[in-house]
């Protein structure tokens, strides 16, 4: 598609969150080629990040009418008719658009399925979420979609389960181990000496675990405790790479003993609350650590959120409440967390206050996937999606 430099420029200042400049390099852009639908879309997910809904409206529209196929503004402006809310007509109007236009779009489903429940089309939403997951069945947000469905039909004992499914599909959990270690992110050299010193044996073993290369992490951890039996680091991350291989009891003894040498060890909390969530009848224990962890890094998100949905097992929903809430204000854009307080919410009998953080989810996990690029590039470099 060719487009005016302007525009080219204008696009590089938005990637680069410069969202004043991008603006006007875009009306700069427009007064060259007032018919470039690109330019358009650009000024609509722009004005969408900044929460002016109308203008990203009509932006957006403007788009679509010069092009009918321009993928990335039906995206804007699906987002900007939920955030607006009270406009669900034209939103299932939009995604319908949208997942015809690129029907291998997982997240056009997953939208589609929203605005339906927001209309109160329960079984349209829920074909959705599942032709979703049909495409990808990995998507977390059908999963918690279909939670509050079954939450409102059947109640939060039906919908536990399903929450802790999209709970487990759910990269940034294994994040969080990897942060409370306090090392920072890097590649496995691949060839560390066994007589190396063990700080350095130990972050190389981080680091394998890091890369999901569990047995490898093991083989270096145990060369660790083959030396000193009680270093409670390596008995806490061998019990992380226990728990990946889903051989729970070993986990949990690795984590047991780890903490019975250091009580204050955040990573070993991980691990034995971890297990613990992992057991039917043990979600008072997890409650209890995760409370610890949650005490010990309050500044992580995801702790809450751990302590939040063990809560939400034992039914204290006013803790759990405040619990993905603190999650939600240390990181607005926690899909986690929003969508267990909406489950809270609803089970409060706050629709509205549930259906907002429903939408804010929603908003937050398009970007954090970067689908507005995703779709912007496609539509760029081939005129469609």
């Amino acid at each position: 598609m060719p487009r005016s430099q302007q525009a080219v420029i204008a696009e590089g200042l938005a990637r680069q969150g410069r969202v004043a400049e991008a603006v006007a390099a875009c009306y700069e852009a427009l007064a060259i080629d007032d018919r470039d639908p690109a330019t358009h879309a650009l000024i609509a997910e722009l004005m969408l990040g900044e929460d002016f809904y109308d203008e990203a409206i009509a932006a957006a529209t403007q788009a679509i009418e010069l092009d009918p196929d321009c993928s990335p503004a039906y995206l804007a402006l699906g987002l900007a008719y939920d955030r607006r809310g009270g406009m669900w007509d034209q939103s299932v109007l939009v995604w319908h658009e949208l997942a015809e236009v690129v029907p291998d779009l997982v997240i056009a489903h997953v939208q589609l399925g929203e605005a339906f429940a927001a209309a109160a089309f329960d079984e349209e939403a829920r074909d959705s979420w599942k032709r979703a997951l049909e495409l990808d069945p990995h998507q977390s947000r059908a999963h918690y979609n279909l939670a509050i469905d079954a939450l409102k039909r059947e109640g939060m004992t039906t919908a536990l389960p399903l929450i802790r499914t999209a709970g487990a599909l759910d990269p940034s959990q294994d994040a969080l181990f990897f942060s409370l270690t306090g090392l920072p992110a890097r590649e496995p050299f691949g060839d560390v000496a066994a007589d190396a010193p063990r700080e350095v044996r130990y972050a190389e073993a981080v680091a394998l675990a890091r890369a999901e290369d569990f047995f490898g992490a093991v083989d270096v951890v145990r060369g660790l405790l083959d030396e000193a039996p009680d270093d409670a680091k390596a008995l806490a991350l061998a019990g992380f790479c226990y728990l990946k291989q889903e051989a729970t009891n070993e986990a949990m003894a690795c984590a047991v003993r780890a903490l019975a040498l250091a009580p204050d060890m955040t990573e070993g909390m991980y691990v034995l609350g971890t297990t613990y969530a992992q057991r039917p009848g043990l979600a008072k224990h997890a409650a209890r650590v995760f409370l610890a962890l949650a005490k010990a890094s309050p500044a992580e998100p995801l702790a809450h959120v751990l302590l939040a949905e063990a809560l939400l097992g034992l039914q204290r929903y006013r803790q759990a409440r405040a619990a993905y809430a603190a999650a939600v204000a240390l990181d607005p854009s926690c899909v986690r967390a929003r969508f267990g307080l909406a489950a809270v919410l609803f089970s409060e009998g706050s629709y509205a206050e549930a259906q907002w953080h429903i939408r804010r989810a929603a908003y937050y996990d398009t970007k954090r996937l970067g689908v507005f690029w995703d779709l912007f590039d496609r539509y760029v470099e081939g005129g469609a999606a």
